[in-house]
């Protein structure tokens, strides 16, 4: 598996939390969870297709009080959240 199925596997565990309950996107620049899933949907679809600034866009959500980061401690996944970056998917940041 390369480093980019690995980010689009990640992307879509992501996309499966977020799309099931509420979420709180205010200390974000997401105005909605549906703005934040559309974002993700669209840099899926340019890392699967070899896109290396799509790669440092989805790391740049993904750092220590980064969009996702927000979202998931302001929501209340931050356990789960802990487990897929620093757990199943730290291989996939570099």
């Amino acid at each position: 598996m390369t480093g980019d199925d690995r980010l689009c596997d990640f992307i879509d565990d992501l996309l499966a939390i977020l799309r099931v309950g509420e979420h709180d996107v205010l200390w974000t620049r997401f105005d909605s969870v549906d703005q934040v899933v559309a974002e993700l949907e669209q840099l899926r679809g340019r890392i699967s297709n070899g896109d290396g600034a799509a790669r440092q866009e989805f790391r740049i959500l993904c750092l220590p009080t980064g969009a996702i980061d927000d979202i998931a401690i302001s929501s209340g996944w931050t356990e789960n959240w802990v487990k897929l970056v620093d757990g199943k998917y730290r291989s996939a940041f570099p």
